[in-house]
């Protein structure tokens, strides 16, 4: 069904998420900047080399309101510059014309925004259909101004060690 669009990732299967209301990846600071996008730098002790990194709450935080900076680019029918930051996985999986029909079609229904939640966080190093790497996921519970209402699911993916994303995106 066109309301599932996933920007590169074969069907995704919902991952149970952890209700941890944190933030997203990247760091955006406007939809214009969001190429040159960099996730914050942790903020932990010294490593030892031992230690895997473990993202802070305020790298979560940070991925949420990069999420939410995203989807506006979606709200405001900017379909075309959404698909031009988003990740390579989706950019492999969809065309810029097939994503710019398939969003608009997925999003028609639903017409304007009226509010945006963060409902849950995820973080995973492996993704249904998608290859090993690292992504975080965020679901947004979703009401438009014409009283309908949905589920976002927006993911990130973590490119070249250090850029963070958009590798998915699904509205039910």
């Amino acid at each position: 069904m066109i309301a599932r669009i996933l920007f590169g990732c074969v069907a995704l299967a919902w991952l149970p998420l952890a209700a941890a209301q944190s933030p997203a990846p990247p760091s955006v600071s406007s939809p214009a900047a969001a190429p040159s996008a960099k996730p914050p730098v942790a903020t932990t002790a010294p490593s030892t080399g031992d230690e895997p990194f473990q993202p802070t709450l305020g790298d979560d935080k940070e991925t949420i309101a990069a999420s939410e900076k995203w989807l506006s680019l979606l709200d405001d029918a900017k379909l075309g510059p959404a698909w031009d930051v988003s990740s390579k996985i989706l950019k492999s999986s969809v065309t810029r014309k097939e994503w710019i029909k398939g969003i608009t079609a997925a999003r028609k229904p639903f017409g304007k925004l009226k509010s945006r939640t963060p409902e849950r966080f995820a973080r995973s190093h492996s993704l249904p259909g998608a290859p090993d790497g690292d992504y975080s996921i965020i679901v947004f519970e979703t009401v438009f101004a014409n009283g309908k209402k949905a589920e976002e699911q927006l993911i990130w993916a973590l490119e070249g060690g250090d850029l963070w994303r958009v590798s998915g995106y699904f509205i039910r």
